[in-house]
């Protein structure tokens, strides 16, 4: 048996889990590793499996009947999880999930590469149309999609932290910041309705690269579904953009020939919702609510996000605004 819980000093906590697992499992556990926080890899005689921590009982019979249910759809690009008993295993409050373990490619999955943002979207647009008539079902499980209140929430805490930034950027960077976040907001606000014209799916919720994998035949999957909710495909597809938009150099028109945006860009809601720069209020508010601010890696990395495509951020913001002409 080889096992790696050098983050926790607990051996108690790998011998509760061996314990558990050889109950539930019909094969012999060769190996058990930390892939990440509450994620391990678990190696048998028979198969490999991830095993996942959930917060809840419900939050992983949910996941476990959304991917079913995926799959019965006909949405094969996906995992499955193993249910050997009913029994929950839980250790520390959190339930285990047994999900299958899909053999990764060779190279990593990411956004540099224009076949996968190609790819990505693809699977995303195939994602939905199983999705939609999944919503049906789903709809009183599932929390609703809340765009503005996430917007708003992120916005209010960036404000709040806006002296101490200032500490580590231009005053004037930061008002441009909050300018572009403020007149974004309060057109989406105004005009909320938008949302409620278009039809709804169950949306992934986190499509970054990391949420994409290869597996060894080159099949493209999408992971991860614990952030999934009701609403219309476009606050997927507004995330999407927001992830590759450095990746192409914050090009209105690269962005605009992709799979799916060219109807967005008629609309004036969805190219004043790209205007909002989520990525650096959700990065520089997570910095300082962890209180991370000493960490140096940690605020390089978001100095970094903020500063190092700022000109070619400001030149898309302001293309947008001409675009609408508000």
């Amino acid at each position: 048996m080889i096992y790696d819980f050098y983050h926790r000093g607990d051996d108690t906590f790998y011998y509760r889990l061996l314990s558990l697992l050889e109950k539930k499992i019909p094969a012999k556990i060769l190996e058990i590793s930390r892939i990440r926080n509450e994620v391990y890899l678990v190696k048998t005689n028979q198969f490999w499996m991830i095993l996942k921590g959930y917060n809840s009982y419900q939050k992983l019979k949910i996941q476990e009947a959304y991917t079913r249910a995926l799959k019965q759809e006909g949405f094969t690009h996906t995992y499955q999880f193993y249910v050997f008993n009913e029994e929950p295993l839980i250790i520390d409050k959190k339930v285990f999930g047994m999900i299958e373990y899909i053999s990764p490619h060779k190279d990593s999955f990411t956004y540099s590469s224009k076949r996968n943002r190609r790819e990505a979207i693809q699977l995303l647009e195939q994602y939905y149309t199983v999705t939609e008539r999944l919503v049906e079902i789903y709809k009183y499980i599932l929390p609703s999609f809340h765009l503005m209140k996430k917007l708003e929430q992120r916005l209010e805490e960036f404000r709040s932290h806006k002296s101490i930034i200032e500490h580590y950027l231009k005053i004037e960077i930061v008002e441009e910041i909050m300018e572009w976040a403020e007149f974004s907001f309060c057109y989406l606000k105004n005009h909320n309705e938008y949302l409620h014209t278009k039809s709804n799916v169950i949306l992934h919720g986190d499509v970054a690269h990391h949420n994409f994998m290869r597996d060894a035949n080159n099949k493209l999957y999408l992971i991860d579904f614990d952030l999934i909710s009701i609403g219309p495909r476009v606050g997927d597809y507004l995330q999407f953009a927001n992830r590759i938009l450095p990746n192409i150099g914050w090009s209105i028109q690269q962005l605009q020939k992709m799979s799916g945006y060219t109807q967005f860009f008629k609309e004036e809601w969805f190219l004043i919702a790209l205007m909002y720069p989520t990525d650096i209020l959700r990065e520089w508010n997570r910095i300082i609510r962890n209180q991370d601010l000493s960490n140096e890696f940690l605020l390089e990395q978001v100095l970094y996000l903020t500063t190092d495509q700022y000109p070619k951020r400001k030149k898309f913001y302001q293309k947008l605004r001409q675009i609408v002409n508000i």
